[in-house]
């Protein structure tokens, strides 16, 4: 009897025998990729055959995967109209016909097809894609559809800049219009969030584009989509990832003045007006949001560095996201008039302003040294990391020292001085400051100093408050969390978590405060209908039945 370790058997037949034992699996990509990388050096003609075979008559699940990963790579143009009907059969097989894609030249257009009938993560697959491919027929769909500003597709907002050529196109005389907003919006998606925090900068040609940018702009029809993008980008140029770009002499400064004076023009001032009458809520919202962020960067001017060489300034701005697509408020610390944290820390927002201006002062400087978050990842500061700063007070100076990234441990920021005086004034003035709200979040806030100021309106019930939030700004929605017991005695205790969610319309914001405090802690609040967290242990224990399904 011949064993079956007396023989190494071929390339070939190994790879036959890996397929066979693939080919009943569930084709995740995650495995097909293996795959594909473990036959990456086979013959490419056997896996060309065997991928047509299995992904073309195959007929089960894992068959078709299987071919679609053998066929990554060794694909030729004749596949690209099968391969891209088979991307739209499941979503696993479409992130696997985008890979047979990107490799094969001349397929941009079925890269195209394919993700104009795609979901938004297959859709920005197919982006990042094309962007490898880089064919010029393609490049006009990619400034038009290549990104959408509340999509996965933002990631690849600097990649797509690059590959059609952005400043390039906005450098001329007769620039069309639609590509001058396409331009502007893709300047935009670079500074999102989903983006990242350094795609801007990271972005080589970002300080040209820019000043193109802001050429070209009155070339585009007034629109309340084009003024939001607009304010948008102004209001990066201030306090956000453009601020900190290497401009050279004043000309942060024109771009600012240029774009500033297009929205005093009539024509733009008209449609802001138009949109704030329209009748339509989100519309009314949305126009609410432009007038006040350019009214807070109107009254705020940029901050200049100390005339000290010593001593830095400190200023502190709160940014919040245009109410049409999806963003995080952000408290952005300038220093000198740049961002600090999108230039020492790019995995990450900057803390809200609850967390950094909120009753507990955790910017206050005091003798006694303390640490403060300001800024943590998308994720989980656990996950991807954090950036903290060591704050205290010495005589006539507030020091920030001692950072500290718990994923990067060898952080190097410098030590920062500031006057103390002006440090103390600035904190508080941002502290008092409250005209960024929109209504839900004055009135989480005063919900949250009740609830904070009396706890007693929930320990009667053997709760304790938690989170306080309110919605997007393009809602009138307010979450409150709450847990029972309110004092868990152990690590181990039982115990579960209430959200009450409650919508309320536009009403004085101590009113509605009122009105939700009497909602929650008037009768119990341990209502099966707001049982948000805990254990199926804990609602058996406390009479409650856990509910079967969450989403």
């Amino acid at each position: 009897m011949t064993s079956i370790y007396e023989a190494e058997p071929s390339p070939e037949r190994a790879g036959a025998m890996l397929v066979a034992a693939l080919t009943s699996q569930r084709a995740e990509p995650r495995l097909a990729g293996w795959l594909a990388q473990e036959v990456a050096s086979f013959d490419p003609g056997w896996r060309r055959r065997v991928g047509r075979e299995l992904a073309y008559d195959g007929g089960e699940r894992g068959m078709v995967g299987v071919g679609l990963a053998l066929l990554s790579g060794v694909a030729s143009p004749e596949d690209t109209a099968p391969v891209r009907l088979l991307g739209l059969l499941s979503r696993d097989f479409g992130q696997l016909a985008i890979r047979v894609l990107r490799h094969v030249p001349g397929a941009g257009g079925d890269l195209v097809w394919l993700a104009e009938r795609s979901d938004p993560t297959r859709h920005a697959q197919a982006v990042e894609a094309l962007c490898d491919l880089a064919e010029p027929v393609t490049h006009a769909w990619l400034l038009r559809e290549g990104v959408r500003l509340d999509g996965p597709s933002t990631a690849a907002a600097r990649r797509v800049a690059e590959t059609v050529g952005l400043a390039d196109l906005l450098d001329g005389e007769e620039i069309p219009p639609d590509v001058v907003e396409q331009a502007g919006r893709l300047l935009l998606a670079m500074t999102q969030r989903g983006a990242g925090s350094a795609e801007l900068r990271d972005y080589t040609d970002a300080a040209s584009a820019l000043v193109r940018f802001s050429r070209a702009a009155a070339r585009m029809n007034a629109t309340l989509d084009r003024y939001a993008m607009i304010m948008a980008l102004l209001a990066d140029l201030h306090t956000g990832q453009a601020a900190t770009l290497a401009w050279p002499d004043r000309e942060l400064a024109l771009v600012r003045t240029a774009l500033d004076r297009l929205l005093d023009q009539s024509a733009w001032a008209d449609c802001l007006a138009d949109a704030a009458r329209s009748g339509n809520p989100d519309t009314y919202r949305r126009a609410c949001w432009a007038t006040q962020l350019r009214t807070t960067l109107r009254q705020t001017p940029p901050v200049t560095p100390s005339s000290n060489d010593f001593r830095a300034r400190i200023a502190i701005r709160v940014s919040v996201p245009d109410p049409a697509h999806r963003g995080t408020v952000e408290t952005r610390i300038l220093v000198n008039g740049r961002h600090l944290c999108a230039e020492a820390f790019t995995a990450g927002p900057a803390e809200q302003p609850e967390n950094l201006l909120g009753p507990d002062h955790p910017l206050h400087a005091d003798v006694e040294p303390h640490e403060v978050r300001l800024a943590q990842t998308d994720c989980t500061e656990g996950c991807c990391g954090a950036l903290f700063v060591t704050i205290e007070r010495r005589g006539d100076e507030v020091i920030w020292r001692s950072w500290r990234n718990p994923d990067c441990p060898g952080l190097d920021l410098p030590t920062l001085h500031f006057d103390a005086a002006e440090y103390d004034a600035e904190v508080a003035r941002a502290e008092a400051d409250h005209s960024w709200e929109w209504p839900a979040r004055t009135v989480a806030r005063l919900v949250r100093a009740r609830l904070r100021e009396q706890p007693d309106l929930l320990a009667r019930w053997d709760c304790a408050a938690g989170w306080v939030a309110a919605g997007p700004p393009d809602t009138s929605r307010v979450e409150v969390s709450y847990f029972h017991p309110a004092r868990p005695r152990g690590g181990d205790d039982l115990w579960l978590q209430f959200v009450a969610v409650i919508d309320l319309p536009a009403n004085d914001p101590e009113d509605m405060r009122d009105e939700i405090v009497r909602r929650i802690t008037d009768s119990d609040p341990r209502r099966p209908q707001w049982l948000a967290g805990g254990s199926a242990e804990a609602a058996q224990a406390y009479g409650f039945d856990w509910p079967p399904r969450r989403s």
